[in-house]
C-alpha cells in the first residue's frame, strides 16, 4: 500500500480523529487491560508503534509513569500532539514509517493500536521486534478483522485486506509466543451515507480511500446502495472488526 498517501489523509485528520474515534477508544481501553493482565513484571522501557493523537499513550504514561515512553508515528504532527499532551520528551519520539527507520535500543514491552494492519510486510516487522525486546518482552497489540468495513468494501470493492486471526498467528509464530488473542465487533450507526464518509475522513481509517476520487456520480451511486443493501430500524451501520494479540518473545529466539 501507498505509505504516503496514508500519511497525507492521516496528516489531515490531526486536529478532527479524537473527536470521531469512537470506536478507536473503546480498542484502546480494552488492549491496555489486557497489557495490564499479561505483563507482569515492571515495564521499564516501552515503545508505543502509531501512537496518533495519544488515545492509548495517555493510558500508558498514566499507569507507566516512572517508565521510558518512547512513541512512534509516521505522521510528525502526531507525535508532535501527544508528546504535548503526554509531556514526553521530544528525545522520546521516533517519526517515520516503523517499517523503514531503525529502533533506538530494546524495550521490555512493545506496543500498538489500531496500526498493524497498515504493514506491507508484517512478518520482517515481527522479527525486528524481536530483535528490540529484552528476553521475553513483551509485544501487544491491535489490529482489524475481515469484516471491518465491509459495507464500504461491498460498495466500493476497494480497502485493505485483512488476514484473519489465524493468520497473524502465523506470522507471529517464530519469534513469538501468542499468549492471547481475542476480536470483537463494533457497529456504529448513521443516518446519511454522507456522515459515514465524514467520519472516515475525519478519522483516517480507510485511508486507501477512492484513489479515483469521488465523482457526483460515484457519490449518488455510493449514497443509494448504502441505503439499498444496509438500512436497518437502527440507521446505517459501519462495522467495526478489533483483533487483540498478546505475545511474548521465545526465549533464545533472537540475541538482545
Amino acid at each position: 500500500m501507498d505509505k504516503t498517501e496514508i500519511k497525507c489523509r492521516f496528516r489531515r485528520s490531526v486536529e478532527s480523529y479524537e473527536e470521531n474515534a469512537t470506536v478507536q477508544k473503546l480498542i484502546a481501553e480494552r488492549l491496555f487491560q489486557l497489557l495490564e493482565k499479561y505483563s507482569e513484571e515492571v515495564l521499564f522501557r516501552i515503545l508505543e508503534v502509531g501512537c496518533g493523537t495519544g488515545l492509548f499513550t495517555r493510558k500508558l504514561k498514566r499507569k507507566c509513569e516512572d517508565s521510558i515512553l518512547v512513541i512512534n508515528d509516521i505522521v510528525e504532527e502526531m507525535c508532535c500532539k501527544t508528546s504535548a499532551v503526554c509531556e514526553i520528551d521530544r528525545n522520546h519520539f521516533l517519526v517515520g514509517d516503523i517499517e523503514c527507520i531503525p529502533l533506538p535500543g530494546t524495550f521490555d514491552a512493545i506496543v500498538s493500536s489500531s496500526t498493524f494492519q497498515w504493514l506491507n510486510h508484517p512478518k520482517a516487522v515481527f522479527k525486528k521486534f524481536a530483535e528490540h525486546l529484552t528476553t521475553e518482552g513483551i509485544l501487544a497489540f491491535s489490529t482489524f478483522g475481515k469484516e471491518n468495513l465491509y459495507e464500504l468494501k461491498t460498495i466500493t470493492h476497494q480497502g485493505l485486506v485483512y488476514p484473519d486471526r489465524i493468520e497473524w498467528t502465523k506470522l507471529l509464530a517464530e519469534d513469538f509466543d501468542v499468549l492471547y488473542t481475542e476480536e470483537a465487533k463494533h457497529t456504529l450507526y448513521f443516518s446519511d451515507p454522507i456522515d459515514i464518509i465524514r467520519h472516515i475522513k475525519r478519522t483516517g481509517v480507510n485511508a486507501v480511500g477512492r484513489a479515483d476520487g469521488w465523482t457526483k456520480g460515484r457519490l449518488d451511486h455510493f449514497c443509494a446502495e448504502y441505503r439499498l443493501l444496509f438500512s436497518s430500524s437502527r440507521g446505517l451501520p459501519l462495522t467495526y472488526h478489533p483483533m487483540y494479540f498478546v505475545c511474548r518473545k521465545k526465549k533464545g529466539c533472537r540475541p538482545d
